[in-house]
């Protein structure tokens, strides 16, 4: 962490007082609290103008919520999703997409748990289940493919969405499902690529900086966000998931506006390296090359999604 750099900040009194009381919210075990309070501290202290984050991905908005951070911070800050600008993380022609293939002869379809409840343009796949549906719970990729291997006579699909960390898995699982030599397994996927979504957010002028979560963030490199701080004078960081590493995150954005010093930066850095970067990069790009990607108004985000390249499409369930 930056704690050093800050630590002989003055505090505001009235402030301090304001954040103790959020400070309250947090287990009285977490070993980090006093590193919120004083990042809430300073950020609290700060006269500025309104100040937007987009945060990406699902991840650092269960931690937000889950603490109040937004309590937090004051009133000038504002933490805003991509849904809130028009991108739904999944739609409801996704899950259409599964419940049609649920009905199918001799179908099996693998899916995590929280798809469950998702809505589909008339029902959800827990009601499908319930209607008799081969639906079946599965952690991740790998356990499709033991589904799979166990059901030769039976299509199996496996449905997925989600960012780079999501891909990189997928991706993986498809490697390996081409050495096996599955032929009843299919993958439906609709991965989002975050540079590409965030660089077509970067020209809203309502937007004044990027949080990223780490495990995406190490799936892309910070190279790919540079445009960002380049051409939109905005600042990108790429964020750990603790209460105290968001709000560090807040505060090195807001830094980074009042210095003048637009930059992609890394919060946490001692899981990163060069190597763990490209030997992401290089396994999701093996397997997946970039598709663009609609938002419900129409737009369209220029390699904003994944699409399954050529030499693994015996796996594309579009292709079904």
């Amino acid at each position: 962490m930056f704690f050093d750099k800050y630590k002989r900040v003055n505090f505001v009194p009235n402030r301090v007082r304001d954040v103790n009381c959020y400070i309250m919210s947090l287990p009285e075990n977490y070993i980090d609290r006093d590193v919120v309070k004083h990042f809430a501290s300073l950020i609290n202290d700060v006269e500025a103008e309104p100040f937007t984050i987009l945060m990406s991905g699902a991840d650092l908005w269960d931690i937000v919520n889950k603490f109040g951070l937004k309590d937090w911070l004051p009133d000038w800050i504002s933490l805003k999703s991509e849904t809130d600008f028009g991108l739904l993380r999944v739609d409801k022609g996704f899950v259409d997409r599964m419940i049609d293939f649920s009905k199918s002869e001799k179908a099996i379809l693998t899916i995590k748990e929280q798809y469950l409840s998702l809505p589909g343009s008339q029902s959800n796949l827990k009601g499908q289940m319930e209607s008799g549906a081969d639906i079946r719970i599965v952690d991740d990729i790998l356990g499709a493919m033991v589904v799979a291997s166990k059901k030769r006579r039976n299509k199996v699909l496996f449905a997925i969405t989600g960012y780079e960390d999501e891909a990189l898995v997928t991706a993986a699982g498809l490697a390996k499902a081409k050495t096996v030599g599955f032929r009843n397994f299919f993958v439906f996927q609709q991965h989002f690529q975050t540079p590409g979504i965030i660089n077509t957010f970067a020209s809203n002028n309502n937007i004044d900086g990027f949080m990223i979560p780490l495990k995406v963030g190490l799936n892309t490199g910070p190279g790919a966000y540079s445009s960002i701080s380049l051409t939109y004078n905005k600042g990108v960081v790429i964020s750990g998931y603790e209460p105290a590493e968001i709000m560090q995150s807040v505060w090195m954005l807001i830094s980074q506006k009042l210095d003048k010093k637009p930059a992609t930066v890394f919060q946490r850095t001692k899981e990163v390296s060069d190597e763990v970067i490209n030997r992401s990069r290089w396994m999701i790009e093996e397997v997946f090359e970039p598709a663009d990607l609609l938002f419900n108004d129409g737009a369209i985000v220029n390699a904003g999604a994944f699409k399954i390249r050529e030499k693994y499409s015996a796996f594309d369930a579009n292709l079904l």
